[in-house]
């Protein structure tokens, strides 16, 4: 079990784990914006 562990390198997982959630809210923030600009647009 330990030799499995070695094998991965958790410093290259943490990296691609850390930046999908980065991309992840970047979406969800554009998507946002998105519409909070129809809103706004809308209320105008």
């Amino acid at each position: 079990m330990t030799e499995i562990f070695a094998a991965v390198d958790l410093a290259g997982v943490l990296t691609f784990v850390g930046g999908a959630g980065v991309t992840v809210v970047a979406i969800n923030m554009a998507f946002k914006g998105i519409t909070l600009a129809k809103r706004a647009v809308r209320a105008a």
